[in-house]
């Protein structure tokens, strides 16, 4: 139980560092159009994902990304406090870490400020990629309104390997979704950035895993590349068996006819599909996919 939940990870460096600090303030009005506040319990993060949009809004070195984590001791408390000031609104957990990495077993800081939320019934979205998320389906089914997803933006965990090296594996991301939707919670995939189909990989093969694991909703977006995104990311590709393929990862037309077939073979499964990659969606869009400006 253990590694599925991800407690025992190695380190992506030898040097790894964890600093813990105490803070002012927890939650931050957020600009995505559906979200009131983004609440992150950690800054930096152990999946180092060589994609990730952080290190840019950070002002930080991309290639030190994923070499430390800073733990925010006092997040819980301060949020209580900011709560019983702040208008009540939708609280996405987390828009610049991820609230489930290896620290959160040893911390408990994401459970904690749940615990805190839970108790005024404010409404919350998490996202995440590691499966610790399981284990607080406890708290997660007495919430009036939550949706809880995992960012699996392939079924290749070779593809994983190599943009996400220190992830949890995508079968542990769907096993964990399954479980989520089985306790029945409302679920959603963030398939973003969008990976393209490697070796016999279709648009049809990842929505039909997708319903099957119980999942409703997929939201996708493409990569931005800008940043030094597209030549982190072609480092990493270099020599491997399936890097010519997943180089199209940067090809906008490529990506967004993708994600036409991937619209598409998502309605047919019945799941709800949303192109612009919107963690939650915005009443009656199920347009079409196009070009985004942010990675998540």
């Amino acid at each position: 139980m253990e590694e599925l939940l991800g407690v025992h990870a190695r380190s992506p460096r030898d040097d790894f560092r964890i600093r813990e600090v105490t803070v002012d303030h927890a939650l931050r009005p957020d600009p995505l159009p559906d979200v009131d506040y983004s609440f992150n319990p950690y800054v930096g993060c152990y999946h180092g994902c060589v994609f990730c949009y952080t290190p840019r809004l950070m002002q930080t070195d991309r290639a030190a990304w994923g070499s430390s984590v800073v733990v925010k001791r006092n997040a819980a408390s301060v949020l209580a406090r900011e709560i019983r000031k702040l208008p009540r609104g939708l609280v996405m957990i987390s828009t610049a870490t991820d609230p489930y990495q290896f620290v959160e077993g040893r911390y408990l800081i994401t459970r904690h400020s749940l615990e805190v939320l839970l108790r005024a019934q404010w409404p919350v979205s998490i996202l995440s990629r590691s499966p610790l998320v399981a284990r607080d389906v406890d708290l997660f089914t007495q919430f009036e309104t939550i949706d809880v997803g995992m960012s699996v933006p392939t079924l290749d965990d070779r593809a994983r390997a190599l943009l996400e090296p220190w992830a949890p594996p995508i079968e542990a991301r769907l096993r964990c979704l399954e479980t989520l939707a089985d306790a029945g919670l409302r679920t959603f995939v963030s398939f973003a950035p969008a990976y393209p189909p490697t070796g016999n990989g279709t648009a049809e093969a990842i929505a039909k895993e997708f319903a099957a694991r119980g999942v409703t909703e997929v939201f996708a977006r493409t990569l931005d590349a800008r940043w030094g995104v597209r030549e982190a990311m072609l480092a990493r590709l270099r020599d491997s068996e399936i890097g010519t393929e997943l180089a199209r990862i940067s090809n906008g037309p490529y990506m967004e006819s993708f994600l036409v077939d991937l619209r598409d073979a998502c309605r047919s499964h019945g799941l709800t599909f949303h192109g612009a990659g919107r963690y939650r969606k915005q009443e009656g869009t199920t347009e079409p996919p196009t070009a985004v400006s942010e990675a998540t």
